[in-house]
């Protein structure tokens, strides 16, 4: 059997890990979230694995372990894999689905993820952003404090819509992380279908 074949077998046996499986750190209150921001604004870690290694992090986590680290590392000497970092090379060896390492990043650099499920969304916040747009953009409105507004979306770190729900809101923006399906489930529930121009809340 080639190499390639036996790398192929290996998906098939061990499939990404999903972060479904595991257990995050989300803010699932508004005063979870305000908290988040106040610390964040006072230069505070929000994370207590904030600024560390995005190993360390998967590790605290319960996610990798010391053998998937050394293998990760041996695997960043060859040529191939030698411009990647960690969490890159974690998805690319199909240790990791790219979900982990964006959730893992955001306790990395402090970004906030939250909850849909649980959190309560102030109607405020949610009637600054018509449903049309937010489905457009794929960003759910998550609240609001000291002038700004918390937009969860899928991947915060590739997020180039600031400037413009900035100028339609007239507000700063803050991208804060939630799962894609959890985006998509509250785009179509927090509707109200008989009113075209505001949401449910």
């Amino acid at each position: 059997m080639s190499h390639d074949s036996e790398k192929s077998s290996a998906r098939e046996i061990l499939p990404p890990l999903k972060a479904e499986n595991f257990s995050w750190p989300d803010f699932a209150s508004q005063s979870q979230l305000q908290s988040a921001a106040e610390t964040r604004q006072n230069g505070g870690h929000i994370y207590p694995t904030q600024g560390h290694k995005i190993g360390e992090i998967l590790k605290s986590l319960g996610i990798i372990d010391d053998k998937i680290l050394s293998a990760v590392e041996k695997r960043h000497q060859t040529k191939k894999a030698s411009d990647k970092l960690t969490g890159e090379l974690l998805v690319y060896m199909g240790i990791i689905e790219a979900q982990v390492l964006t959730r893992a990043l955001c306790i990395q650099f402090g970004v906030p993820m939250v909850d849909l499920e649980a959190i309560d969304i102030p109607p405020q916040a949610l009637k600054l952003v018509p449903n049309a747009v937010a489905k457009e953009k794929h960003a759910v409105p998550v609240g609001m404090h000291n002038g700004i507004l918390y937009l969860a979306v899928a991947d915060p770190f590739n997020f180039a819509e600031q400037n413009f729900f900035a100028l339609l809101t007239g507000l700063k923006i803050k991208p804060v992380f939630a799962p894609h399906d959890q985006i998509t489930i509250c785009l179509h529930s927090k509707w109200a279908a008989e009113n075209a121009g505001t949401w449910a809340g």
